[in-house]
């Protein structure tokens, strides 16, 4: 006596079968990689110290950057007191203002003369803009790769850059912790927070 399967119902359990076999996931999508060197509007938050050779504090800052035109606030009890720093302008010539606690505006070489008594070290503000994503300013500049410690070091503009820690944000390699110095000024930065982009 032979055996008749039905076509129906084997072919309704091979079709049954295909659907509990899922298909081989899609390989994640990486993020667009953002170019540092070209990023045009970005923002940072969080904390920093300074000493020189007569004072020196800790505080918090919001830095926000829109192509050329950096505008930083620094509150609490730093070295340099609670200030408002807008810098425009190319790197190497930059136009400086400066608005202070006690109600000062300064612009123009009274700003940068102010930002070097109240940190004790000439500021190459047109250069922050590019060392707090951990780039180099246009110019010379000196790199030494990171060390066993993983700290890896920029010379310029008689600073000295130790960036200790980075983070991937949107596709980019960015600074979490570093530490500038130049002569007796010492200035330690911690980013909590970045926005990168629009």
């Amino acid at each position: 006596m032979s055996l008749r399967i039905s076509p129906v119902p084997f072919l309704a359990a091979s079709l049954l079968l295909a659907g509990c076999v899922s298909a081989p996931p899609r390989p994640a999508t990486p993020p667009v990689a953002t170019d540092l060197q070209t990023l045009q509007r970005w923002q940072a938050s969080g904390r920093l110290g300074v000493s020189g050779a007569s004072s020196g504090g800790s505080g918090s800052f919001e830095w926000q950057q829109q192509g050329d035109k950096a505008d930083v606030k620094i509150r609490g009890p730093v070295g340099i007191g609670s200030v408002r720093l807008q810098v425009e302008g190319a790197a190497v010539d930059p136009r400086v203002r400066l608005q202070t606690s006690d109600g000062k505006t300064l612009e123009a070489q009274a700003a940068w003369d102010e930002l070097e008594a109240r940190l004790g070290a000439p500021v190459p503000a047109g250069n922050l803009r590019f060392w707090m994503l951990g780039i180099a300013a246009p110019g010379d500049h000196i790199w030494h790769e990171a060390g066993a410690d993983g700290v890896k070091t920029l010379e310029q503009g008689g600073w000295r850059i130790d960036y200790q820690t980075y983070s991937d944000q949107a596709g980019a390699h960015v600074p979490m912790k570093m530490r500038a110095t130049s002569g007796a000024a010492r200035v330690r930065i911690v980013v909590d927070r970045w926005h990168l982009g629009e």
